[in-house]
Formats: structure tokens, C-alpha cells, sequence
């Protein structure tokens, strides 16, 4: 018997989903409110705790942007037991590492340790967790640091058209924000700012404990009450989130002196909530999302030679975060380049995927899925995340099911529902002159 392509296709992704089903982990709630994840894989002797906070930039107060990231920053900086120098040499002795980040919409700080070593580097933890002492001489030297990032980016044109987007289609919004803050907002932060973002957020009531290596979910719990027994509950401050109306198709032309032009355009997407999120997840895979399998690869730089890279993506955050089809190209192309992807999208709006390329947008989706998850590093990674978009500790094994679902029809309407082309902001940042765009 021969199997044409799409008939290969269908065996492996009906093979991806009816793998064996089993959560991924073990959930405990903690007295102190703390959400406990825990992967055990034994087969190696080590593992990776990964702390989730629900708090990130969009919880900075207005005028203080950028106090979620100076305090991740400065977290490790020194404790009321261990300096910057002695953390770092104590971390260092055990060969392990503790890294502090904030994003848009979290904060996390992420332990790798040897088993053997877990219990003194808990200990660490501990005191990163609950006593940073956030020392003044460091604050200054942090905040010299991010405000000379900020301005070394302002020569990255890709970024400073992904500020102006950001900045356009959310304004007054906390999507809106660099995570890093501006300037000014920089320079107004104090020691007192990053006291108060530490006190309020870094709370276990608003944790999600994601563990994932050589140790059971007793042997963790049982470490944690020896280890964090003095971090306490506190009061978490509900995020406002304004909802956010379409743009106006509008566009913006920022003049650079580059070789090549950034584009960005599109418009505010869909919650991780939507539920049809598989739908558009499909969708947007053969719209541009897929790489060189995509509709938008295949016409603007295969066939129409205009573009160095374009892709295609829903950012699906807590609230509606956007959707946005990005490329690079010659200035003297730029808008050439705008004009055949729009009509791409159009294509897609009006006639819809054919059956072949949802089979096979399927079937990359299902059987990419789990290498998502090859070390103990991905698991603690994605376990916070399941948790804090009420996904399950079954998601993997319930994946293929969701997106094996996914109908032509579903993908069509979902082209149809999500895309609008009415409302798409582009942002041009380019040489305009030989652009042929006039500065707007």
C-alpha cells in the first residue's frame, strides 16, 4: 500500500494523538497560597525549580514603568545574609544558577541545581525570595545599564518599528509599555519604588512553583516548608486592564538612514482564553506562522523575490494582545512588499486554507509539540505557564485532540472572525526617500 503525503500526514497525527494520557505533573495548593507544580523525572540528577510570579511590567504603577524589571534585575544584587559577590561564589560552589526575569505580564526566578545540592540551594533561593536588601549603589548601576540598552536599541530599527506599533495600538494601555521603562520613567524609579514592587508582587499567594527533575513532589514540599517557612501571604492588588478598540487602518513612516526597511502591521488579536484559539492557531501557521510552508513566505520571498524574512503571529496573552505580520525588505520595496501582503491576507479572508494545508498545518503543530518538552528545563518552563492560563497538567496529552479537531471550515471562519484588514496598522521604518513614503 501507498501513502500519498496527506494520507502520511493523517497516520502520524493520529498517531501523536492517541499517545498515552497522563498529566505531566502533580498540583498541590500550599498553606501560604503558593501553587505547587512537580515533574518528576528521575532520570537525571538534577532539577530545575522554576517561581512564577503573576505580576509583571503591565503591574508597574503609572510613572513608575520599568519597577517590575529593576527589581528583577537587582533581586540577586545583594541580601540581608549574602552580597552580590558572595551570592554568585556560593552559587558558583554548587554549580548552580538563579536567574530573575520580568515580562509583560510576569516575573519569574528560575533555580538549576544538582539533587544533591538542592536543599543549600533552596537556601539561596530563600534568601533571594524573601530578603533582597536592593543596595543603592547597585540600583544606580542597574538603572545606568537599562537606560544605556534602551538607547543603544533606538540603532535597531526592527525594534524602535515594534515601539511605535506597540506604542499605537495600545495606547494608555499596559501593553503598551517597554518592559524596561523610558528614560524618564527610569529615572524617576527609586530604591523605595523597588521595595515596594518586591513587597507587594514576590508574595506566595501569588506563585506558581513549577519543579521538574530527580525529586518527588514529597521530597519538594517537604523542603519548601523547611526552606521558604517565612515567606508570607500578602494583599495582590487586582490589574486593571482597559479594553483596547481597533486602530483605524493607519500608517506610520518613521525616517532611518538604513539598508534595509522594517514593517510591521497588524492589530489587536485574541486573549489566550479564545476559544478559537486552536482554530486561529491553525490558521495563522498557514498565513504566515509556518515558516517556509506559510502563504506568506511562499508569495513575498519565493515566488516575489521582496522580502529577506516575513512571518506572521498571534502574541495570545491574559487579555487581548496583538496580532502582527512582520518583514524586512529593501527600502525601494517596502511598499510593494505591504501591498502584496495584504493581498495574501485577503486571499486567505475570501477563499479560505485548502484541506491539504490544514493537514499539514496539523500535523506540524502535533508532531512539533513535544519537543516543547526534551529536558527538565522546558517542563519547568511550561508547567507555570498551563497554570497561569488554567490550561491543565493534561494539556499535552489533550493537544493533538485539540488541534486535530480543527476543521477546514473552523480555519476558514477563523481567517474570516480574526483577521481584519480594516483595522491594520502598519508601521514603516525605513530610508522614505528611497522608500517613496512620505514621513507620517
Amino acid at each position: 500500500m501507498k501513502f500519498g503525503r496527506s494520507s502520511l500526514v493523517f497516520v502520524l497525527l493520529m498517531c501523536a494523538a492517541s499517545a498515552n494520557a497522563a498529566p505531566l505533573g502533580t498540583r498541590t495548593t500550599l498553606d501560604n497560597g503558593a501553587i505547587l507544580l512537580v515533574a518528576e523525572r528521575p532520570s537525571i540528577p538534577m532539577g530545575v525549580i522554576n517561581i512564577l510570579l503573576k505580576s509583571g511590567a503591565a503591574a508597574d504603577p503609572t510613572g513608575k514603568e520599568g519597577a517590575a524589571n529593576l527589581t528583577a534585575e537587582l533581586l540577586t544584587r545583594g541580601t540581608k545574609q549574602h552580597s552580590a559577590q558572595a551570592l554568585a561564589e556560593q552559587l558558583d560552589f554548587l554549580g548552580a544558577s538563579l536567574r530573575v526575569d520580568a515580562d509583560l505580564e510576569t516575573s519569574s526566578v528560575t533555580l538549576t541545581t544538582l539533587t544533591k545540592n538542592l536543599p543549600a540551594a533552596l537556601t539561596l533561593l530563600a534568601e533571594v525570595l524573601t530578603s533582597p536588601i536592593f543596595p543603592i549603589a547597585e540600583l544606580e548601576k542597574k538603572r545606568i545599564e537599562i537606560a544605556g540598552g534602551l538607547q543603544s536599541r533606538e540603532e535597531d530599527p526592527g525594534w524602535v518599528a515594534q515601539r511605535a506599533f506597540l506604542e499605537k495600538l495600545y495606547p494608555q494601555h499596559p501593553y503598551g509599555r517597554l518592559v524596561e521603562g523610558q528614560a524618564a520613567t527610569l529615572t524617576s524609579l527609586t530604591r523605595e519604588d523597588v521595595v515596594a514592587f518586591h513587597q507587594t508582587h514576590y508574595r506566595p499567594n501569588n506563585a506558581i512553583i513549577a519543579v521538574a527533575g530527580d525529586v518527588t513532589a514529597e521530597q519538594f514540599e517537604k523542603l519548601f516548608r523547611t526552606h521558604l517557612a517565612e515567606w508570607q501571604r500578602g494583599d495582590i492588588p487586582d490589574l486593571t486592564v482597559p479594553e483596547q478598540q481597533q486602530p483605524k487602518t493607519t500608517q506610520i513612516t518613521l525616517d532611518k538612514k538604513v539598508a534595509q526597511a522594517n514593517v510591521i502591521m497588524g492589530h489587536i488579536g485574541v486573549a489566550r482564553s479564545n476559544p478559537d484559539y486552536y482554530n486561529i492557531q491553525v490558521m495563522n501557521y498557514i498565513l504566515g506562522g509556518g515558516g517556509f510552508g506559510s502563504r506568506l513566505m511562499d508569495k513575498i520571498r519565493e515566488e516575489l523575490a521582496l522580502v529577506y524574512s516575513i512571518g506572521s503571529g498571534f502574541s495570545a496573552r491574559k487579555h487581548a494582545g496583538p496580532f502582527t505580520v512582520v518583514l524586512q525588505t529593501k527600502n525601494a520595496s517596502a511598499k510593494q512588499a505591504l501591498d502584496e501582503s495584504l493581498k495574501v491576507i485577503h486571499t486567505l479572508i475570501e477563499g479560505g486554507p485548502t484541506e491539504k494545508e490544514v493537514t499539514e498545518a496539523k500535523a506540524y503543530l502535533i508532531n512539533s509539540f513535544p519537543l516543547r518538552l526534551v529536558s527538565n528545563r522546558d517542563v519547568a518552563s511550561l508547567l507555570p505557564v498551563l497554570e497561569f492560563h488554567n490550561l491543565g497538567l493534561d494539556y499535552p496529552d489533550r493537544y493533538p485532540t485539540l488541534i486535530g479537531q480543527v476543521t477546514r471550515e473552523q480555519v476558514h471562519a477563523a481567517a474570516k472572525t480574526y483577521l481584519r484588514s480594516e483595522h491594520l496598522l502598519q508601521v514603516v521604518v525605513a530610508d522614505l526617500a528611497q522608500a517613496g513614503l512620505a514621513k507620517q
